[in-house]
């Protein structure tokens, strides 16, 4: 019971919509002019890839402090509507939550690459 509990707690307290990360998921986001933006780090970025079209803009600074400049570079790109992806989901959480209380409408791709890439080497073998 208190896991349960915990668990309405636990989702409650986040305001932003969550989405799977995973291809069908990123179609349909596309598909509704929803723009992708990726707030890894540029290593991470080289590590792994981007996906197709999404913007590159790291939310959080290597000292952890937030990129004052995000939302400039997104309003400068012309971006309305966007869905956010980080390496395993956890920080792009924390800024979907952080963009939620400020007033910005986004969607948090839960799982982030990790969940992405796991489903696309479902799809490929």
């Amino acid at each position: 019971m208190k896991k349960i509990i915990l668990l309405f707690f636990a989702i409650a307290a986040f305001g932003f919509t969550s989405v799977d990360a995973t291809v069908e998921n990123i179609k349909k986001l596309r598909n509704q002019n929803i723009t992708i933006v990726d707030i890894r780090t540029p290593p991470e970025w080289e590590a792994t890839g981007v996906i197709p079209g999404a913007l590159r803009d790291t939310f959080f600074l290597r000292d952890g402090s937030i990129n004052r400049d995000f939302l400039q570079t997104l309003k400068k790109n012309g971006v309305k509507k966007f869905a956010i992806i980080c390496r395993t989901g956890h920080r792009s959480a924390v800024a979907a939550e952080i963009l939620e209380k400020n007033g910005i409408e986004v969607i948090n791709l839960k799982g982030g690459m990790f969940r992405l890439m796991k489903d696309m080497l479902k799809r490929e073998f």
